[in-house]
């Protein structure tokens, strides 16, 4: 497994990095939920009725349970909670929920663990390798 990659050159004048150069990952695509439940399909020998009614199922209980301030865990897969971005006020007092909350966005933190050097090794990043975009070469 490997994503694939291209140079791409910091051209923020006001950056301390301005000028140098960054890899960028390059999409190879999407794949959409429809296609991943027909090769669990494949996988697995269920039935393409059995795992989009389990696929809905989970969307639904996601929705309610996070509906509800709860924080969902998927082991394996991650954390996800709902959060606000609120605009700012001088004091507590000042505060309205419908005028000062602007939205409430989803939050997602992939599974991981902790290795040497106190980094994190997310489970999606596992054994994933960086190469360079086809055709392109480095200068």
């Amino acid at each position: 497994m490997s994503v694939h990659i291209k140079l791409i050159k910091n051209n923020i004048k006001s950056s301390s990095s301005y000028g140098k150069y960054f890899a960028k990952t390059i999409s190879q695509g999407e794949v959409t939920l429809h296609e991943i439940m027909k090769e669990a399909c494949r996988n697995s020998h269920l039935s393409e009725g059995t795992v989009t009614a389990v696929v809905t199922e989970l969307e639904d209980l996601l929705k309610e349970k996070l509906g509800n301030g709860q924080t969902v865990v998927l082991p394996g897969i991650g954390r996800f909670s709902l959060r606000v971005e609120s605009i700012g006020v001088d004091e507590p007092k000042q505060f309205n929920i419908r005028r000062h909350i602007t939205r409430i966005i989803c939050g997602f933190l992939p599974a991981g663990r902790r290795i040497a050097g106190g980094h994190i090794l997310y489970n999606f990043c596992e054994g994933v390798k960086a190469e360079w975009q086809k055709g392109f070469k480095p200068i």
